[in-house]
């Protein structure tokens, strides 16, 4: 049971992929708001930490942060994981994803 050589692995790379424009595009997007989510996530933090004793409207800039970040970061989420569920197309209905009986359907 050998895996594939370099020679089979290269001309792989050379076959178009079977990806359509939506999901090429969402990919990118995709890409972009994962890494927006990190950077948030890190902001949240920082700001947290670091502006304590500065207030506006009688909370601490720390409680704001908590405030607007948490709901941008589950918002960033929930877009993210409904995009992976409209453009996958790997997914199909038809074929379930696991076997009822695994052990049954070995050979």
């Amino acid at each position: 049971m050998a895996g594939k050589s370099i020679a089979e692995r290269l001309a792989g790379l050379e076959k178009p992929d079977e990806v359509s424009d939506s999901q090429e595009i969402w990919a990118t997007i995709k890409s972009v708001m994962v890494v927006t989510r990190v950077l948030l996530f890190v902001a949240i933090i920082v700001i947290s930490e670091i502006m304590e004793q500065y207030f506006f409207r009688g909370l601490s800039l720390s409680i704001w942060s908590l405030i607007i970040g948490i709901p941008l970061f589950i918002l960033l989420s929930v877009a993210i994981i409904s995009g992976d569920r409209k453009f996958d197309d790997s997914a199909d209905e038809d074929q379930p994803s696991a076997l009822k009986h695994p052990i049954r359907k070995r050979v």
